[in-house]
């Protein structure tokens, strides 16, 4: 798996698969996840929140906040595919406290903003060093600002097998436990569907 290989993936009819993909996804392996993952959501982004998608996508997190009713100061979804940014302007506007904007997750530029949270779903599967992402982009947090994670990662054994075909389609690689570990301020963590699906509150 190359940044080439996940590029040419999201150029596919335009990135539009990706949505009914998730959306299978989340209904089968990631169900209690994305239960979890609202929760810290509803735990963590307040009204006066400056929240930053990093992989953001067509922008799901942001329709996530949506759909839980959750207001906040400011989004800002970051993705390197210009066929998913164009799918999530098309699908949310230009609505007021919103930004979307091109840029590397593994080279994020520091324009001095800090946010107080930073969420990022499907895109450390996708990561040769998640690790390395997880901890440096920890320096974008307020000092009292949280990281919220859900990924892809290393399943039980019993099922890694019929995995391993769906990863390799997506072109995403399961996060191991050994990366996990290395995760810097790590809150609570917590996998899902013999381990096929983990989510991580850092702060």
């Amino acid at each position: 798996m190359t940044r080439t290989d996940v590029q040419r993936l999201y150029r596919l009819a335009g990135g539009r698969w990706w949505d009914a993909f998730r959306a299978q996804w989340e209904a089968t392996w990631a169900r209690k996840a994305v239960r979890d993952l609202d929760s810290l959501l509803r735990r963590y982004v307040t009204p006066q929140a400056r929240v930053l998608d990093v992989g953001c996508g067509t922008g799901a997190n942001l329709a996530r906040l949506r759909r839980l009713g959750l207001p906040f100061g400011h989004y800002t979804g970051v993705d390197f595919s210009p066929s998913m940014l164009a799918l999530a302007r098309k699908r949310f506007g230009d609505p007021p406290g919103v930004t979307f904007r091109q840029g590397d997750a593994t080279a994020l530029e520091d324009t001095g903003e800090r946010y107080d949270v930073i969420v990022s779903t499907y895109l450390l599967d996708h990561l040769s060093e998640p690790a390395a992402f997880v901890n440096g982009v920890q320096r974008f947090l307020e000092a009292d600002g949280c990281l919220i994670l859900l990924f892809y990662s290393q399943p039980r054994w019993f099922v890694r097998f019929w995995m391993s075909p769906i990863g390799r389609i997506v072109r995403a690689a399961p996060v191991s436990d050994r990366e996990v570990s290395k995760f810097a301020n790590v809150r609570a963590k917590k996998s899902y569907s013999a381990g096929v699906v983990t989510v991580v509150d850092i702060g």
